[in-house]
């Protein structure tokens, strides 16, 4: 998906969110080690505030590579 001054072509948006969704689940993954483990410690809150807009991130990236995916 190299820079141009072009619209999107759907394989590059399907493409967009595939990647989306994959840096949310290695983030969400991260999050998830640092609540189980304990290192949140005073930070619990947050790094569950975290890991739920992870999900939402991983919810709108599979809604949007199906959705783009059918237009193909």
């Amino acid at each position: 998906m190299p820079f141009t001054d072009k619209n999107f072509s759907t394989q590059d948006k399907v493409k967009l969110f595939q990647r989306l969704g994959s840096a949310a689940a290695v983030l969400a993954v991260a999050l998830i080690i640092l609540i189980e483990s304990g290192y949140a410690g005073s930070y619990f809150e947050m790094a569950n505030i975290g890991l739920t807009a992870m999900i939402v991130v991983l919810a709108v990236s599979l809604v949007g590579s199906v959705y783009f995916k059918r237009k193909l």
